[in-house]
């Protein structure tokens, strides 16, 4: 559900009364550091077998992380949407990749532009229209925006081409992981950083928004040099997976495997990808760092809320599996969460509630002294030991078309190489489109159980106590029955009852 103007016009007016007692200069800033598809267990927070990320321990260590915080949507532009509206995408309609946010959606930007904040944005945008930046965005260098284009030197423009080149001779999007012969600073996520960086060290008056956006660890799959050897491939420990699983799996997860050839994917390749993948989330730390430490060189430090985040997920290697795809699997849903505000957020604080990403605009809005619009899904984040606690947690996917079936699949075929994905024509491309689109997939999870059920009628369940890899599906088994039966009713609610 979206609001009209002449609502949205009401709600901002509320949200602005609401902090009338707050004057400008004392309301905080925010800063969201968001990563593009960086699953939780990434990440040595999460998971004691990924790689180090010394930074985001520092983080850690100022706040509160989440170890149980989950996206509404797992695809880049619906759950960058939920982000900013606080809403599941059945309710707010970007549910795919083409459809950016409405401009009739109550959204978190305009309610901090209008309640005097000074919002920028640094990286990849994939969530609003060039008007709504211009309309709310007082900085603007998202990716291939004309103040982004303007600040590159002649001799950056020719090697991020080079660069461009070499991707594509490699094998494109989805080239075998590699490290790569170029310099970090040519690469997006350094150059969102150090915009963001500039951004902070010009910033004379207060309150501002900052969302550094970086797309890394997304595909290709490649790293500068720098970072490729931090988790090396003959030493890291591949995710367990059991003979015959995807079997158990939806269609989905089915067809992507025959698209991709993953069944065929040696170890090798795949402990090759984790590696690159985790050289990746390194590059992101090192960025990190960089911010917080401008942040603090500042002084801003005691009066910046200061969120890491992410999209989605990844499989690397889980289930044998990499890149992403039609599931609602932890790999692909269970995100990074970590927050910090000195003095307001618990320090070094570990919050095992579950919580959704459609949490964070009302939380941010609660801290700042503003109202949440009656329509925002969301819940404030459980940031003290006695705030109310979820106890499931929802996402979704699909747009509702119609359903991507083998038919269709063996239409596109399978992968020339292993582990790649046809997307060079246009008709390459239509197939992708339809696979983000096609169905309804939805999923209720609590700290016990998951069950996720697609509107081609099949159903997984999962027992998450034995079962935390999610190799085994149980749906139907009697010795389930009554927690089934438990998750089915709760999945059969409006999304305006999963709150």
């Amino acid at each position: 559900m979206t609001t009209t103007r002449r609502h949205f016009a009401g709600i901002s007016a509320g949200a602005l009364a609401s902090a009338a007692g707050c004057s400008r200069g004392s309301r905080p800033n925010i800063v969201i550091f968001y990563a593009d598809d960086l699953r939780a267990t990434a990440l040595d927070l999460y998971n004691r077998d990924a790689v180090a990320m010394p930074n985001l321990r520092r983080l850690a260590a100022r706040g509160t992380v989440f170890d149980y915080s989950f996206t509404p949507h797992p695809l880049c532009c619906p759950a960058r949407v939920s982000l900013w509206t606080g809403q599941y995408s059945v309710t707010h309609g970007s549910r795919h990749n083409q459809k950016l946010m409405s401009d009739d959606a109550t959204n978190m930007a305009a309610l901090f532009h209008e309640a005097g904040y000074s919002l920028g944005i640094f990286g990849k945008n994939h969530c609003f229209t060039s008007q709504q930046l211009a309309q709310w965005f007082a900085a603007d260098y998202s990716i291939g925006s004309r103040p982004w284009r303007a600040a590159l030197t002649p001799q950056t423009s020719r090697s991020i081409a080079e660069h461009a080149q070499w991707i594509a001779e490699q094998g494109g999007a989805l080239m075998p992981p590699s490290a790569a012969p170029f310099s970090h600073e040519i690469y997006a996520t350094h150059i969102a950083t150090e915009h963001a960086i500039h951004h902070l060290e010009a910033q004379r008056e207060g309150p501002f928004f900052l969302w550094i956006s970086l797309p890394d660890p997304h595909t290709p799959i490649e790293v500068p040099e720098k970072f490729a050897g931090a988790l090396p491939a003959d030493r890291l420990k591949l995710p367990p997976f059991r003979a015959n699983e995807l079997a158990t799996k939806n269609t989905r997860m089915q067809i992507f495997d025959y698209l991709i050839r993953g069944s065929e994917i040696p170890d090798t390749y795949l402990a090759r990808y984790l590696s690159i993948y985790s050289g990746k989330t390194v590059f992101l730390d090192y960025e990190l760092g960089r911010v917080m430490d401008v942040i603090d060189g500042r002084g801003l430090r005691e009066n910046t809320i200061f969120i890491f985040a992410s999209d989605n997920g990844d499989f690397a290697g889980e289930h044998h599996l990499m890149v992403k795809t039609g599931s609602l699997l932890d790999s692909m849903v269970r995100m990074p969460l970590i927050m910090s505000w000195p003095g307001s957020i618990p320090a070094g604080r570990r919050e095992s509630a579950l919580v959704n990403h459609v949490d964070i605009m009302p939380t941010l809005l609660g801290l700042c002294g503003l109202s949440s619009p009656p329509f925002v899904q969301g819940k404030p984040l459980p940031l003290q030991s006695d705030a109310p606690r979820r106890k499931y947690v929802y996402s979704e996917y699909g747009n509702g078309d119609p359903e991507y079936g083998w038919r269709e699949a063996r239409q596109l075929g399978p992968a020339k190489r292993l582990g790649d994905y046809a997307l060079t024509t246009p008709a390459e491309l239509a197939h992708l489109e339809r696979r983000e689109r096609a169905g309804h997939l939805r999923m209720i999870r609590s700290h016990t159980h998951k069950i996720i059920a697609d509107s081609n009628g099949e159903v997984e369940f999962y027992d998450l106590v034995r079962d935390p890899h999610e190799l085994s599906n149980v749906h139907g088994q009697a010795e389930y029955r009554e927690a089934e039966e438990r998750l089915t009713k709760l999945l059969a609610a409006s999304n305006e009852g999963l709150n």
